[in-house]
């Protein structure tokens, strides 16, 4: 006796749980006019606690007649009278393009294990209605639309970017050509002392040598004044900058002058040497040196000032090139 309880019970759940999954399927307007549209309304009640739904797949036509114009994304809602109810609605918007009646076929609606199918459906589309008494109406003419500047700039942004950018280059092209075309040419710098270079450093020799600054303990001043006189004269004679060189660069370009002797070379290095020794590591060079230096500094000026003939020389060069 239990077990026939428990079997009624059974087919009760089951057939409460059948009911309570319905599918539907509507059109909105059953009957169009070639080109109109309507809506299908799909509509799929199941129960709240099912989560397998599986709504069929659209593709671009229902059928050959039948064209889908557009898919509504799937609204979901409880049941008002009965919350453990759930509902599912999507809108199929479709047309056609072909007169008569044309089926539609039964969607498939998968909820949980079971496969659920709508009702067919019927569409009927009608034709355009003319009437045989009008008269035939000629084709319209081509509508002329107003010139709009904007949309011409669209249509030819390409070549008016390309133009733009042209003339920008050659602007600065020109300007860039007329400024380095008008700008002088930079003179080199010549050393003209209004004496001879070597009478001018052979004078500040002679003064340095009477104001016997190392006699009277300024012996870096001595050099000082010395390493000065000796450089200045080095710039004035060959056009060298040696104030704003270093002893070993000076030093470089007389090894590079085959004219020097090595005696003479050697002497302008010890004067040089000496004089950087007593400014910048602060020994005092002995009074024997000191007198040296000097003297080797007199006579570097002296064996390296430009002769008479030399100067001759120059001068017969100088009023060639002015010929030519």
């Amino acid at each position: 006796m239990r077990r026939w309880f428990l079997y009624i019970a059974l087919c009760l759940f089951s057939l409460s749980q059948l009911s309570a999954q319905e599918v539907n399927a509507s059109l909105s307007k059953k009957d169009i006019r070639i080109g109109e549209q309507t809506t299908i309304e799909l509509v799929v009640e199941f129960s709240a606690a099912e989560k397998a739904i599986m709504m069929p797949a659209l593709k671009d036509t229902i059928s050959k007649f039948i064209e889908v114009i557009e898919v509504s994304p799937i609204d979901t809602a409880f049941d008002e009278e009965d919350i453990t109810k759930k509902i599912f609605k999507q809108s199929i918007t479709i047309t056609s393009w072909d007169s008569g009646y044309h089926a539609i076929p039964p969607f498939e609606i998968k909820v949980g294990k079971d496969m659920l199918k709508t009702e067919a459906l019927l569409l009927s589309v009608g034709g355009v209605q003319l009437n045989p008494q009008a008269d035939i109406k000629d084709i319209k003419n081509i509508m002329e639309v107003p010139f709009s500047l904007w949309d011409w700039i669209l249509k030819h942004k390409l070549w008016i970017g390309l133009s733009i950018l042209l003339i920008v280059a050659v602007i600065i092209a020109i300007y860039f050509y007329k400024k380095f075309k008008n700008k002088p040419a930079e003179e080199k710098q010549v050393f003209v002392p209004k004496e001879a270079a070597d009478v001018v450093a052979l004078k500040k020799l002679e003064s340095l040598k009477q104001a016997k600054l190392w006699q009277n303990g300024k012996v870096k001043d001595f050099y000082v004044e010395l390493s000065f006189i000796v450089r200045e004269y080095i710039s004035n004679r060959y056009q060298f900058h040696a104030l704003e060189h270093t002893t070993d660069e000076i030093m470089g370009l007389a090894n590079r002058n085959t004219n020097f002797p090595e005696e003479l070379k050697k002497k302008l290095h010890q004067t040089l040497l000496l004089a950087d020794m007593a400014k910048f590591a602060r020994q005092e060079p002995l009074a024997d040196e000191n007198e040296t230096a000097l003297k080797n500094a007199f006579y570097f000026v002296k064996e390296t000032a430009i002769k008479e003939e030399d100067k001759e020389e120059n001068n017969q060069d100088t009023k060639e090139e002015k010929k030519q």
